[in-house]
This record gives C-alpha cells, structure tokens and sequence, in this order.
C-alpha cells in the first residue's frame, strides 16, 4: 500500500545496492507493517518508526535498518519467519512464507 512511487524506487534502488532480494524485502516490511497495524509491535519495538500501512518514509528508512541489521531491521534481516517466532503474540499468522523463504505477491509464471 505504498503509493509513494519515489519512495517504492528508492527501496529498489537500496535492495540493488546491498545486494537484497526485494521479494523478501518487501515481504519482511509488509509483515512488519502488518503486525504495527495489529498491535503486535508498537514505536517502542520499532525505535520510533510508524509502521502504519503507506508510511512512505519508514518504508524507506527500515529497509535501509534491513541492509545495515541496525534495530528492528536485524530481526527482519532474519527473514519473516525466524521474525514472527521472536515476536510471537500471534505473529506467525501473517507471516508469509514457504519453509522460510518469503512469497511473492504475484504469479511469476508465464
């Protein structure tokens, strides 16, 4: 739900420069943003940032905490499973993930 196209190309832009997958990127923040909108994680967990769907600035800012494993984003340099069992409360529900490897949201074959 970023419709922020600046701000999608910039997170492009960080997963091409630390060599990141941005599947699993983008997966590992929709399910961070997620569990914010859920309450299973709150500003405290996050070190201030909003996590609320469409929040274009934290979008950037923690997938730059993903490449650099600063913060919140060492966990979710982990991947969403191994993050969702650190979490726990439930969070494992919106994990989206196959045997650990995060899903993409569309169908990729032709």
């Amino acid at each position: 739900m970023i419709d922020n196209m600046a701000a999608v190309l910039k997170a492009i832009e960080l997963c091409n420069k630390y060599g990141m997958d941005t599947i699993s990127t983008g997966v590992a923040v929709a399910f961070a943003m997620e569990c914010y909108e859920k309450g299973l994680i709150t500003e405290k967990d996050t070190e201030g940032l909003d996590l609320s769907w469409g929040n274009h600035e934290s979008f950037v800012q923690l997938v730059e905490k993903i490449a650099n494993r600063e913060g919140f984003g060492d966990l979710l340099a982990e991947g969403v499973k191994r993050a969702a069992e650190k979490i726990g409360k439930g969070a494992e529900e919106f994990a989206m993930h196959v045997k650990g490897l995060e899903l993409p949201m569309h169908e990729i074959r032709g």
